[in-house]
């Protein structure tokens, strides 16, 4: 009988193969504290265990550079910065001085408290980075013991043609080395859909699901598995029938995705003549070379938390320099920075995980441009770092989760007074740089023509906007069914967004995850939306989305479903407008 075992989609695929159950040489962490007079030389071997982790990691980049490329090392990279960061190995240093933990408590007491504090964080796509933490720190553990083995994945066959990889867990520099060996797909226990792991899982094309609950206990070595990516569901035991049907699928998955190279090229534009913006969003150097090579017009959404995540606030040249790469690379093509999205209840520190506090309710609390607004030199150092890199280019700033108008001039009144500072210091920068509002909020939303007389153009942030309006957290799995992006409610809302940039002459683009799945291109082009930012693996799917969309026969069928009443839940809506384009 055929089990079906779900979790995270995290990239898309169909993956048919034997089951390998990857182990991994866990360690037992000891906790006593050790003699005063022992204290240094517990110091000394947490340093030699620092060291050893980050030659360790050095030979694997080294490595897995020649097999997954540039994308893979660069994850590694991260990972070695976070080993450098004061957080960590300064951290468990102090913890040994003065409370004489022995080495390995000492990490272990650190790792608990940076994951509290990226618990308390709203964005998803942040709160994954404490996974990088966990691999980080769990290596050091295992470097500790002086004959200690590095944390791999054991009894790992040199051939993975036809092989699904079981495992509790993967880090990016293990999934590289599966990806050499020719692995068919991966499954985990473990892992965040927004993880460096699932990231790099995406860019190398190898069909993954995480988060699969029990899987290793629920699969045996050797059985036959059917992985579909779409759907984040694993089958066990599948018949012949069942298997005949997913074999047909990745027949056709392999004709679509080859189908995708013929758009490359081709212009983004509907059946019906209108053009399409279509940009990505990015984090890494390897994201936007990507998204270069997919043809995009620019980036639409450049994250910035990262440069805040890493012990210090960063320092305004610091920044510049991060900015300019970013536009650097992007050849001539637009980069919009949206300022940091992090949450704190304190500010005038640096931000780093000590400062992520709990609040009653993060989501709702002290984050984005609250937080900036409460710390100004922190933000005017952010926006003056934002226009010295403008002069490389072109560069817009974008401020994310807006609620008033007040919150708005004040932003102006800081950006003003960046300017006139580096127009004193005859700094370059580019006068006209534009800014833009993120609409996130539901009642920013709803006072959208306030709002616009001070922004140049405005992002819609679906992923947040949904989950206010919806009241409900998506990663939340009692109430995950009620995050609905076709609710006629959300729908209208979307609609009432675009209306109103459209008769202000505001561009407006969707940054959000819908704006990267193609199941819901022709709902926004219907809905009047025209510039689309997305992760640049989609980019691709979503062209060619809008190349077989006659937008015009699917604004007629959107406005057919809006005006059915309570007759709607009767007619699924994507169907309607995939039914749409069939009719003449």
């Amino acid at each position: 009988m055929t089990l079906a075992l779900t979790g995270h989609a995290v990239s898309r695929g169909i993956a048919i193969g034997q089951a390998h159950l990857a182990e991994r040489n866990e360690i037992e962490i000891g906790e006593f504290r050790v003699q005063t007079g022992e204290v240094e030389a517990e110091v000394a071997r947490l340093r030699r265990a620092l060291d050893a982790a980050r030659e360790q990691l050095d030979t694997l980049m080294t490595r897995v550079s020649k097999g997954a490329g540039h994308a893979a090392s660069e994850m590694i990279q991260t990972h070695m910065l976070m080993l450098a960061d004061s957080s960590i190995g300064e951290a468990a240093e102090q913890r040994i001085r003065e409370d004489r933990f022995n080495a390995e408590w000492a990490l272990q007491a650190q790792l608990e408290q940076i994951l509290a504090e990226f618990r308390n964080l709203d964005d998803e796509y942040i709160r994954s980075r404490g996974e990088d933490v966990v691999q980080v720190i769990r290596l050091v553990q295992t470097r500790l013991g002086e004959e200690a083995a590095p944390p791999t994945l054991e009894n790992i066959p040199d051939r993975l043609a036809n092989t699904l990889v079981v495992a509790a867990e993967l880090t990016p520099g293990e999934l590289a080395l599966l990806h050499e060996r020719g692995v068919a797909g991966v499954v985990t226990e473990h892992g965040s859909p927004y993880s460096h792991t699932a990231i790099l899982a995406g860019s190398l094309g190898i069909p993954a699901v995480f988060g699969v609950r029990l899987v290793q206990n629920l699969v045996r070595e050797g059985e036959t598995l059917v992985l579909d990516g779409r759907l984040g569901v694993v089958y066990a035991d599948p018949d012949e029938a069942f298997l005949g049907h997913y074999h047909e699928i990745q027949r056709i998955t392999s004709r679509f995705r080859k189908s995708l190279d013929t758009v490359r090229e081709r212009p983004a534009q509907s059946l019906d003549g209108e053009h399409v913006v279509l940009q990505a969003n990015a984090e890494r150097e390897d994201e936007i070379r990507m998204a270069v090579e997919l043809d995009s017009a620019g980036i639409g959404l450049y994250r910035t938390e990262f440069l805040f995540m890493r012990g210090e606030a960063p320092d305004e040249a610091t920044q510049t320099a991060e900015y300019s790469r970013a536009l650097a690379a992007l050849d001539g093509r637009p980069l919009t920075i949206r300022t940091m999205d992090l949450g704190a209840d304190k500010t005038g520190e640096a931000l780093d995980f000590s400062l992520v506090r709990s609040s009653m309710n993060p989501a709702l609390g002290l984050r984005a441009v609250r937080l900036c607004l409460r710390d100004t030199d922190l933000f005017k150092t952010q926006l003056r770092a934002i226009l010295r890199a403008s002069a490389g280019g072109p560069v817009r700033c974008l401020i994310p989760m807006l609620t008033s108008v007040n919150e708005l001039m004040t932003v102006r009144a800081l950006l003003d007074e960046a300017r006139a500072e580096l127009e004193r210091e005859g700094r370059p920068f580019d006068r006209d740089m534009k800014l833009g509002g993120m609409i996130e909020v539901p009642a920013a939303a709803m006072a959208l023509e306030d709002l616009c007389h001070l922004l140049d153009f405005v992002s819609v942030g679906t992923n947040d906007l949904l989950q206010y309006a919806l009241a409900a957290d998506r990663i939340d799995e009692q109430v995950a069914h009620l995050y609905d992006p076709l609710h006629p409610g959300v729908v209208r809302l979307m609609r009432q967004i675009f209306d109103s940039c459209g008769s202000l002459r505001m561009p407006v683009t969707v940054c959000g995850e819908l704006a990267g799945d193609r199941r819901y291109t022709r709902l926004l082009l219907a809905l009047g939306l025209r510039s689309f930012s997305m992760y640049p693996g989609r980019l691709l799917e979503v062209k060619q989305m809008v190349i077989e969309t006659h937008i015009g026969r699917a604004s007629a069928a959107l406005a057919h479903w809006l005006n059915l009443g309570h007759k709607r839940h009767e007619v699924p809506l994507l169907n309607l407008l995939d039914q749409s384009q069939k009719d003449s």
